[in-house]
């Protein structure tokens, strides 16, 4: 466990560096829709890797989680109205903080009745909703924190 947390926190911590290094971020929306994605198949293989395997693919999560998470802020930030911004961030800083504390028990309960396996595949699935739901979305596809 040590290993994955570990794992997930360098990867969130090299997106953050890698975001402060390069800056801008050409069709924001697109990456953040595609890293939700891709980190939806990382988290849902997570279950099943072997232990050793375990620290690279929580390594992975952590990048696409890091990155997703602050393409997330920053688009939210530009596009939301200015009259508004502060209530909005609010609401996406209490469900994206606020509710992990609340759903850990369910966790792992829902771990404790089925296993990792069906746990982590169907928090995969609702990480595979949202990326979907991007892809899906023109506007959001071509949304550009600069504009």
């Amino acid at each position: 466990m040590g290993s994955v947390l570990a794992g997930v926190g360098v990867g969130a911590g090299a997106a953050s560096v890698l975001l402060a290094v390069r800056g801008r971020v050409p069709r924001a929306g697109l990456v953040l829709s595609l890293a939700m994605g891709d980190g939806a198949v990382a988290i849902g293989a997570l279950a099943f890797v072997p232990h050793l395997v375990a620290a690279a693919v929580a390594l992975v999560i952590g990048l696409l989680a890091g990155l997703s998470s602050a393409l997330c802020g920053a688009l939210t930030q530009t596009h939301a109205d200015p009259a508004h911004l502060g209530r909005v961030t609010a609401v996406t800083s209490l469900s994206s903080l606020g509710l992990v504390p609340l759903t850990m028990p369910l966790t792992g309960a829902a771990v404790g009745l089925w296993g990792t396996g069906p746990v982590f595949v169907a928090s995969a699935a609702v990480c595979a909703l949202a990326g979907v739901y991007g892809l899906c979305r023109a506007r959001l596809r071509r949304a550009d924190p600069l504009h």
